[in-house]
């Protein structure tokens, strides 16, 4: 005769995987939307943000949030989100797949601050809290500056353009980069940009800035420039230069240059009111001594500095001196 075996119920349920009661369904509320970014450019008003991935509860989000755009009139002294909200002009909003950027009309807005924000529905419907603010003064459309023109100075790239208004952004990039970065900004239309190397190309462009408001608003970029720094440009004139006449010789001396790439001077000379001709060859020193004189003549000296690409300054004020 076969025993019958009873199993604990305790023992049972544990076999079973039982763990408790049943979790009620997730809410699925996404997340706060952080990063509200905006500028107006031009006639366009521009916002960027991160739709959530997530839910409240740390839950992975499984269907794309949908996303609500609201912008309204500041008009009230003391701002409370929920009545603005209300009243709020709500923005169309394509995707909420990745990083967005909503490009909005800035004609019905001009001369107002204006106040947007923005926030996540989840599959479920339910909204999350609204973003951070973003307040923008919306002006008249900047207009991006004109005749844009990039030139050599021994200093470096020299900017000059056209344009409206008072303030304006300029962008470099450098040739093989991808994006361009903030050279700096003006309050005249002339830039040097004294940090260009020798025989690289840079392209540049500028912006109109307005400050009026929490953001500046900015035009479109103007069009592009470029620009190949090229060793055009000769060293500094000598200056200071000495005679002193001594026994069948002169000595010549003068104020050193400051070009780092300076190679030497090259000495000139004419014998009483003839031509000037070289006198031997480049010298590193700011001082010569001239042998081949002859006593009672008048003799007239001028030098010039040379750079490294052969570039010759003009010439010194010339001296005289009566070989004794």
């Amino acid at each position: 005769m076969q025993r019958a075996f009873l199993i604990p119920a305790a023992l049972w349920l544990a076999g079973c995987g039982y763990v408790g009661d049943p979790l009620p369904p997730a809410l699925n509320v996404p997340e706060q939307i952080t990063d509200l970014r905006g500028v107006q450019r031009g006639d366009k008003i521009y916002l960027a943000l991160t739709p959530p991935a997530k839910s409240t509860e740390g839950l992975v989000l499984k269907n794309a949030a949908e996303i609500e755009v609201r912008a309204g009139a500041n008009l009230e002294a003391e701002f409370e989100l929920q009545r603005w909200a209300g009243s709020a002009k709500r923005i169309p909003v394509q995707s909420a797949q990745g990083a967005m950027e909503l490009a909005i009309p800035a004609g019905e807005w001009t001369g107002k601050e204006v106040i947007f924000a923005a926030r996540a529905i989840g599959p479920t419907k339910r909204a999350a809290q609204w973003s951070n603010l973003v307040v923008l003064k919306i002006v008249a459309a900047p207009k991006p500056p004109v005749e844009l023109v990039v030139t050599g100075d021994p200093r470096g790239a020299w900017l000059q353009w056209q344009g409206e208004g008072s303030l304006w952004r300029m962008w470099r990039m450098e040739e093989g980069e991808k994006e361009p970065t903030v050279l700096g900004v003006s309050s005249e239309r002339h830039w040097m940009d004294g940090t260009v190397e020798m025989n690289k190309v840079y392209f540049y462009t500028l912006q109109q800035v307005v400050e009026d408001g929490p953001v500046p608003a900015e035009s479109e970029m103007s069009r592009t420039a470029s620009y190949k720094r090229v060793d055009q440009f000769a060293p500094e004139t000598p200056t200071g230069l000495v005679l002193i006449a001594g026994l069948k010789s002169v000595e010549l001396s003068w104020n050193r240059n400051t070009e780092a790439d300076l190679k030497g001077y090259q000495i000139y000379r004419a014998e009483g009111d003839g031509a000037f001709q070289k006198l031997g060859e480049l010298t590193a020193s700011p001082s010569a001594r001239d042998a081949a004189v002859e006593g009672g003549k008048r003799y007239r000296y001028a030098v010039t500095a040379v750079d490294e690409t052969g570039n010759e300054s003009k010439p010194s004020e010339f001296a005289e001196v009566i070989a004794p």
